[in-house]
Formats: structure tokens, C-alpha cells, sequence
């Protein structure tokens, strides 16, 4: 799936065939921001809802995600609760509800966001749709962000997605739905947004071997 674009704001730097690079730098632009998202999911036998908002301080390299959600499969229901930190050392896995985790030195992880702002720099923003397979449908206005609209068709089903400076604020297809609801940039977010909670039984992850 396509994993950055750009999109305007009110006085855009970058446009479809801006490069990579320019794409990267407009996003690191923020030092902050958070957003929250509402995700839904169906399908045959299947449902659930999600809510989970992002908290990432770039100038610190800080991630937090806090995510609750409920679903439905078989007429079996469950509900989550859970907490990703992220920071130069540690990456934190916590599921809220028993208070247990698991943590791992960050380099060895996948959950750091900027991990996926990482395109060849001479590759313009609609080269790198059209090698998805996608097309640039226009701009859209969706809340309150003037952002470039992309269509993927993959496997006979289509996504529609809205981003905005490398950010998604909404995505869609016949089985999924994510739409931002609320999204603010360069914000003063609160130190204890990234602190671990205490009374958290943790695991460690070991490391893995090097291949080398």
C-alpha cells in the first residue's frame, strides 16, 4: 500500500511532482502533532470499531498511540485497550486492560512512523502512486486540509485515500473505513503522554541474532 504522499495546506511547498525528499522534509516540518482516528471494519461474520489517537513529537523522536477497540466475530465479542510508546531506546507494547507488556530496543522494532518516510529522494510524489498502480483523483477538502486524493486498485478492490503532508486522514474501501477526527499540528503535547504507567508487569523481547 501506498505509504507517503503529500498533500497542500494553505500555502503549500509541495506538489505531485515534488520529490520524495521534499515530501520527507515537509512532514519533519512539524515538530509536532496528534491526531485522532475512528476505524471501522466488515465483513462477513466479522466487525469492529476502533478509536485511537496519535501523539508524535518528531524534534524528540517520541511516538505515542493510544488505541481502544471492540469487535465481533462469530458472535464472540471483545474488547481492547492498549498503549505504544515509542522513543530513541525502548519501543513499549501495553495492553491497558491487564496491565502487561512487552518492550524491545527501538532499533529493533517497526513501530517508529518515521521508519516509512524513507523513499528513494529523486522519486516524485506521483511516480511513486503510479508504481502502486494508483492514480492522483484531485484535491479534496476534508477536515479542514486541502489534500491530494489517491486511488490504489489492488486485487480487484479499490482505496480511496486523503493524505495530507505524508499524513492519512482518511481511507476507504468496500470492507474499511479510518477517518481523522480531529487533527492538530506543531502542539504542545504533555511529557506524561509519553511516559510508561506505572503498576505494568513487562517482558522482555530478546534481541534478535545478527545475520551478518
Amino acid at each position: 500500500m501506498l505509504l507517503v504522499v503529500a498533500c497542500k495546506n494553505d500555502a503549500p511547498k509541495t506538489d505531485a511532482d515534488s520529490n520524495m525528499k521534499e515530501v520527507a522534509a515537509e512532514m519533519a516540518g512539524m515538530k509536532t502533532y496528534m491526531i485522532q482516528y475512528k476505524m471501522e471494519m466488515k465483513a462477513e461474520g466479522m466487525k469492529s470499531m476502533s478509536l485511537m489517537t496519535q501523539y508524535v513529537d518528531m524534534k524528540n523522536n517520541k511516538y505515542a498511540m493510544e488505541s481502544e477497540s471492540s469487535s465481533e466475530m462469530m458472535g464472540v465479542k471483545t474488547n481492547e485497550k492498549s498503549l505504544t510508546l515509542n522513543d530513541d531506546e525502548w519501543t513499549y507494547i501495553i495492553n491497558l486492560k491487564d496491565k502487561t507488556g512487552m518492550k524491545m530496543k527501538s532499533d529493533e522494532s517497526e513501530e517508529d512512523p518515521m521508519d516509512k518516510i524513507k523513499p528513494e529522494d529523486d522519486v516524485t510524489f506521483r511516480q511513486m502512486v503510479e508504481k502502486e498502480g494508483g492514480k492522483i483523483v484531485g484535491n479534496e477538502n476534508f477536515l479542514g486540509k486541502d489534500c491530494i486524493v489517491v486511488e490504489v486498485s489492488q486485487e480487484g478492490m479499490s482505496t480511496k485515500m486523503w493524505y495530507y503532508k505524508g499524513i492519512p486522514l482518511k481511507m476507504t474501501n468496500e470492507f474499511y473505513t479510518m477517518e481523522a477526527t480531529k487533527f492538530e499540528e506543531n502542539v504542545s503535547i504533555p511529557a506524561s503522554k509519553f511516559a510508561v504507567p506505572d503498576g505494568i508487569k513487562f517482558s522482555e523481547m530478546p534481541s534478535m541474532p545478527d545475520m551478518n
